[in-house]
């Protein structure tokens, strides 16, 4: 038995020294590179057929788009939600402005035109009320116009309105010395202030027809409700746009509840118009007297021409502008009329207006004299705002 033949010698097997074997690879490319291949359906393969996953993609799709729209929604909500808020605030504004216009320059303006004053003390309180009329102009420019249908406009036309009055403001005031002149110089002067009155006026239809209505009309497009534009007039005596009347009126003769003398044409009614004030509105006669003498049923001797009218304000609000007219109707003539505007009369109080009948009524003359107050807006009992009496003019 040689060496190599002993049953007892054990050859190594050197398993230790072999390279570990290892299996495919499972997990991120789903069997790619083993013994799965590209087979579907296995126990470790990651693939989703077409069809699925088409699927998943028009779901997520569906939910992007949902997204989207809600927030186009948000966003749309967001901003017409400003849009009403600006609205809300420019009609604000707007109604401030005016009322400012009204308070603070057109009524002063009147009552220091018919004040009778020196020209010298007039012009100096028309120059203050110009500042005033400037500043209005210039707000009314730093007023944002909302994003809405017809807001540019509005603000458009606000402006031109507030040129318009702080322009006259100013040529009034320079015209008023010449006006008081002399009566041969004085036309051209009064001529200019009728046309700067009707200045005034377009601004009050610029107002009335236009700013208001559009804005008006955007609350109302979008059910806001209780905030339309309250638009005062500033014009109520239209005498002061006839170039004759502007001498008289100058002089004293109208536009104040203590004024004699007064302009011509019929006495304007605004029982029709919308009360800007909510309560009882309501005026009456309730004393006239002429050259001293207190008028009565039936017959009447008077003497001069100067007739005054005391009027209550039988309301619960204050009353502004009310005019009140005398006619005097000859019995072997025409009619003469005369008017004047009363500013202010506060609730249950009483103002008295002076009313001169003009120089071509003489002594002697007998006939019917009417007096009549015009309504305020949203009177409903107008009975006692009219007086007939019976005069006999005497020396």
């Amino acid at each position: 038995m040689s060496f190599f033949d002993d049953d007892d010698f054990d050859e190594p097997t050197h398993i230790a020294d072999e390279a570990p074997r290892r299996g495919p690879r499972r997990g991120a490319f789903g069997g790619f590179g083993g013994g799965g291949g590209l087979r579907g359906g296995g126990a470790g393969g990651g693939h989703v057929d077409p069809k699925t996953a088409r699927q998943r993609q028009i779901t997520a799709l569906a939910v992007i788009v949902v997204v989207l729209i809600l927030l186009v929604l948000a966003v749309n909500g967001c901003v017409n939600s400003g849009k009403t808020n600006a609205l809300r605030d420019y009609s604000r504004d707007v109604t401030s402005l005016l009322d400012e216009s009204r308070s603070d320059v057109a009524v002063p303006m009147f009552r220091a035109l018919s004040s009778g004053a020196q020209a010298n003390t007039m012009q100096s309180e028309l120059n203050r009320l110009r500042g005033i009329a400037e500043g209005n102009a210039k707000d009314a420019a730093g007023l944002n116009a909302p994003g809405v249908d017809g807001g540019t406009d509005a603000q458009h036309d606000l402006e031109v309105a507030m040129n318009f009055r702080a322009r006259a403001v100013r040529i009034i005031a320079e015209r008023v010395p010449a006006a008081l002149a002399d009566e041969d110089t004085a036309q051209q002067a009064r001529n200019d202030i009728a046309g700067q009155m009707q200045a005034f006026l377009a601004s009050d239809v610029l107002v009335l027809q236009r700013t208001k209505p559009l804005v008006d009309e955007a609350l109302a497009a979008r059910d806001v409700s209780g905030l339309d534009v309250r638009a005062p007039r500033t014009v109520t005596d239209f005498g002061w746009l006839d170039p004759d009347s502007v001498g008289t009126l100058l002089a004293g003769g109208g536009g104040g509840s203590t004024s004699s003398g007064g302009s011509s044409g019929a006495v304007r009614d605004r029982s029709d118009e919308e009360p800007q004030t909510q309560g009882t509105h309501g005026t009456g006669i309730t004393g006239v007297s002429m050259g001293g003498t207190a008028l009565q049923d039936g017959d009447n001797a008077v003497s001069g021409r100067e007739i005054t009218v005391t009027v209550t304000n039988q309301g619960t609000v204050d009353e502004s502008n009310i005019e009140v007219g005398a006619t005097f109707t000859p019995e072997d003539g025409r009619p003469v009329s005369k008017k004047s505007t009363i500013q202010t009369i506060a609730s249950q109080d009483s103002a008295e207006v002076t009313i001169e009948l003009p120089s071509s009524v003489r002594a002697g003359a007998s006939g019917e004299l009417k007096i009549q107050v015009g309504g305020v807006p949203g009177e409903q009992v107008l009975d006692n705002n009219t007086a007939t009496y019976d005069v006999t003019i005497g020396g």
